[in-house]
């Protein structure tokens, strides 16, 4: 396997699974996976296995205007521009939206336990050289040059989907229609003649995500180097700390949520603080952050 690894750019979770057993030397469960996966420690990513459209986003905790200041809530995802992304290939879950639930999901169905209930961002997002993205379900279809260029490309797949050139619908239309689904036709009216007389933007239904999970083998092996050289990798022994010691922390992180006006028995402040200590390179799971806002209010 190790040679074969070396031409691969990902394994299924699975083989992934299979693998990390074999390295290591002790059973790796695919529920394991999930698990490593929702704490932090393993970046699971998706291989699109079609085409898909995306937004680029900027995370922030909503901002709620108060009489004296602005107060943080839950954590809001606003659109950078109007720029539509067209992927294919490999992303990394970006773990706060939809795509984080999907995996709780499964972790639970892997431990036989009961259905999570959805308490993420609404969307489903990814990684892509250092920001985040979200897939978008429809496109919205106007005169701008962005919209443009999604377009051409959505009736492009669309088209070779079915064994056509985009071409085609020029040459012979009526070979179109007998190609495609009525839902299909209606996509690629909408494509190729999106204006009414006032013409406002419609929006074309793209399909349901598709995809599958995997991990890179790069990963793999990042994952592997820090189990096997925890020194190497920055990770040193844990030592206890001593009651007066934790007060002194607790009371210094306390001091700074108050001068934030953060309310400690708000919902959506665990969301939020965890999506602002990934802003600032920094990975604590939302169970911790939980923990640690129980203590803090408990001092």
């Amino acid at each position: 396997m190790n040679k074969l690894l070396k031409l691969k750019q990902y394994l299924s979770i699975n083989d992934s699974a299979d693998y990390l057993t074999a390295t290591l030397e002790e059973t790796v469960s695919v529920a394991d996976i999930y698990e490593l996966s929702l704490e932090g420690h393993l970046a699971i990513s998706i291989r699109l296995t079609n085409q898909a459209y995306a937004k680029k986003v900027d995370l922030a905790p909503e901002l709620e205007l108060t009489s004296r200041e602005e107060r943080f809530g839950a954590v809001q995802a606003n659109e950078v521009d109007e720029q539509v992304h067209i992927f294919n290939g490999l992303y990394d879950l970006a773990m706060i939206g939809e795509e984080r639930f999907e995996l709780r999901k499964l972790y639970q169905r892997e431990v036989e336990g009961d259905s999570p209930v959805l308490s993420e961002l609404s969307g489903f997002y990814v990684k892509h050289e250092g920001c985040i993205y979200k897939l978008l379900e429809s496109l919205t279809v106007t005169k701008s040059e962005e919209s443009q260029i999604s377009k051409e490309a959505r009736l492009e797949s669309l088209l070779k989907s079915k064994g056509l050139m985009s071409q085609s619908h020029f040459d012979d239309p009526l070979t179109i229609f007998e190609n495609l689904s009525v839902s299909e036709i209606e996509q690629v009216a909408e494509l190729v003649n999106p204006f009414n007389d006032n013409e406002n933007s419609s929006f074309v239904s793209l399909d349901r995500h598709s995809y599958q999970l995997v991990l890179k083998t790069t990963e793999l092996q990042r994952f592997i180097s820090l189990i096997n050289n925890p020194s190497s990798s920055g990770i040193s022994e844990e030592k206890p700390i001593h009651p007066p010691e934790k007060r002194s922390y607790l009371k210094f992180i306390s001091m700074f949520l108050k001068l934030h006006e953060f309310d400690l028995a708000k919902k959506g402040n665990t969301t939020a603080l965890s999506t602002m200590l990934e802003q600032a390179g920094l990975s604590l799971c939302n169970n911790t952050v939980r923990k640690i806002l129980s203590e803090v209010e408990d001092i």
